[in-house]
């Protein structure tokens, strides 16, 4: 492993579906490259660990119980194990801090990487929106990809996925999430310094893949490496390597759900709202969504706006305005100590008996 002191803590930044995972598969080909994806710890473990300069034993089993207890619980496959965590915490005892255990604690994940040449680390989030300008207060170094995808597209998908899920969410719903979420990231990343800030488009990235990851090795600061390019190959070796493991269920999720990682990149999903959508279905979204397409640089091409809103959106308006704002503001704006409670009475609940997690992990001995 490299000096602690000379890597480099980075986020990418999107709502779902947007090729997120596979932006992050492929930065994982490169040597000096580690990217994780959808664990907070980097925010909520700050709040408590970051005045820490006293570390001993007892601490770091403490803050690895706490890096579980703030999990989202899908920590397999990508995760190592408990035991990979406290080894390189107790490697770096000395002169360790809170950030410096936030830092190492990306090595715990994707255990078949060699790390040795790591310089750079970028973590993938999709709901850390809320808290966006404490992240970013929190890691004043910090590089950040906003990763965009036509909300056309993106409002398609999802709604193809909640049926797939049997939760039947409407074009609406996904149309308002998308909004919202870029206008807080493009009003965010707008505070901060333009030479901090990287805007990729997914339809960039399919279409010039080679082109766009030469971007971004730039914006790190490492050499472009042609292995990115291969990411379907190492993808396919994962999961096979994997199935003895980690359990049928979720590699049948990887697979459902993340099917395009198995194949060459290609542009089949871009723009199919132009023949999958009623023309009332697109105008709905461009007209939710018009302001928020513009500045991310995306045009109309052909869609109309109109008032939109109809009675029976009613109950989806009400979802979205409480489950993507009311609830996330209460809950991060809740004293630490509080949600720190909050977790621990939703573990046995939500992670006892899950296939997502092992038990033995959560205990503190």
């Amino acid at each position: 492993m490299q000096d602690p002191d000379k890597i480099s803590l980075n986020f990418i930044l999107s709502t779902g579906r947007t090729g997120s995972t596979l932006l992050t598969t492929m930065l994982n080909m490169h040597p000096q490259m580690l990217s994780t994806f959808e664990e907070p710890f980097a925010y909520n473990l700050y709040q408590k660990y970051n005045s820490k300069t006293d570390w001993d034993d007892q601490l770091i089993k403490e803050f690895c119980y706490d890096f579980y207890l703030f999990s989202e619980g899908k920590l397999e496959p990508q995760f190592g194990k408990k035991e990979d965590l406290i080894k390189i915490l107790t490697a770096h005892k000395s002169g360790l801090t809170g950030a410096k255990a936030i830092k190492l604690a990306y090595f715990a994940f994707l255990p078949n990487k060699d790390k040795s040449e790591v310089t750079v680390v970028i973590d993938k989030q999709v709901k850390i929106h809320p808290v966006l300008s404490e992240l970013i207060t929190f890691y004043p170094k910090s590089k950040f990809i906003v990763l965009y995808r036509d909300a056309r597209d993106n409002s398609l998908v999802k709604y193809k996925r909640s049926f797939k899920q049997k939760r039947k969410r409407s074009l609406y719903y996904f149309a308002k999430i998308w909004n919202h979420e870029y206008k807080i990231l493009n009003r965010e990343t707008g505070k901060i310094s333009s030479e901090r800030v990287l805007k990729i488009k997914y339809e960039e990235l399919v279409e010039n893949p080679e082109k766009t990851l030469i971007l971004i090795s730039s914006f790190f600061k490492v050499p472009f490496d042609a292995a990115m390019l291969n990411y379907d190959e190492k993808f396919k070796e994962n999961i096979s390597s994997s199935s003895t493991s980690i359990s049928h269920s979720v590699i049948d999720n990887l697979l459902l759900f993340h099917e395009g990682l198995s194949q060459k990149v290609n542009t089949k999903k871009v723009g199919v709202w132009k023949t999958e959508l009623k023309e009332k279905e697109y105008n709905m979204i461009w007209s939710v969504c018009k302001s928020t397409l513009l500045k991310s640089g995306y045009k109309a091409e052909n869609c109309k706006s109109f008032f939109y809103f109809r009675v029976n959106m009613l109950p989806d308006f009400l979802r979205f305005y409480i489950t993507r704002v009311i609830l996330p503001f209460l809950y991060y704006k809740t004293p630490y100590s509080i949600r720190y409670l909050i977790k621990k009475v939703m573990y046995n609940k939500k992670f006892k008996g899950s296939k997502w997690t092992s038990q033995t992990f959560y205990q503190k001995s």
